[in-house]
């Protein structure tokens, strides 16, 4: 039986017999995903275990009727576990938590302002914007640069540009919706026209900042539960675009 016909099966059946044998039959793409990261400071063991979760997930997500290969819809699932798990776990050096916190607000604080001015912010502006002193600014700023990971979730060539379809390459790392086509480009297009406000910022801070979303409930000031329902919300105008 082909993994197709497995797929067909357990959409319909949801048998754990099932899915076990599909993510066994790719684990062999958790192995290859996993070994541009290697030598990061994290051990093997701990981006396979990151990199298998993933897999399962996809599986459990995968719609075979669509007519895609798991392989487009699983890639960008299991890169996108394995940056998250980066950006959240991996840091140079000790840093508190609080800094932590505040040196993540930063970024949004000086993208408002940069729009608020049009230029470049103070550390003073941006330390009345989020309440803070400029000394706590500063500090933050300071500890963020201990985080060791930068590379992986950023969107910029190496001169320092931003690469050609920014919104293209974080839009792949959506769960639902990870196939990998150029007719989305137009899709996102469609949907970003729908969506609230609120919906847009969660969009752009989720998926091409590519921030948890309990650090987006602390830039936003609400729950992370408000903003899983945004994000579900979301999701659900892109399937619904895709259905079309």
């Amino acid at each position: 039986m082909t993994n197709q016909e497995l797929f067909k099966q357990y959409v319909e059946t949801k048998d754990i017999e099932l899915r076990n044998a599909l993510v066994e039959s790719y684990l062999y793409m958790v192995d290859i995903l996993i070994r541009k990261y290697l030598n990061k400071g994290v051990d093997y063991d701990d981006l396979y275990q990151v990199g298998a979760m993933a897999l399962v997930s996809a599986v459990d997500r995968f719609d075979p009727s669509k007519g895609f290969e798991f392989s487009s819809f699983a890639t960008p699932t299991i890169l996108g576990e394995i940056k998250r798990y980066f950006r959240d776990k991996e840091w140079g050096v000790k840093v508190p938590r609080r800094l932590k916190e505040l040196s993540a607000k930063v970024p949004a604080a000086k993208e408002h302002l940069f729009g608020q001015f049009q230029r470049v912010p103070t550390v003073a502006e941006i330390a009345e914007y989020l309440g803070n002193t400029e000394e706590q600014i500063l500090e933050a700023m300071e500890g963020g640069r201990a985080y060791n990971s930068y590379s992986l979730n950023q969107t910029f060539d190496e001169a320092g540009e931003v690469g050609e379809n920014p919104i293209l390459e974080r839009y792949a790392a959506i769960d639902e919706t990870g196939y990998d086509s150029v007719e989305y480009g137009e899709i996102i297009n469609i949907v970003l026209k729908k969506l609230s406000e609120s919906e847009k910022y969660i969009f752009q801070k989720r998926y091409i900042q590519n921030k948890t979303q309990t650090q987006i409930a602390q830039e936003l000031g609400v729950s992370q539960m408000t903003v899983s329902r945004g994000e579900k919300n979301i999701k659900k105008k892109f399937n619904e675009e895709l259905q079309k």
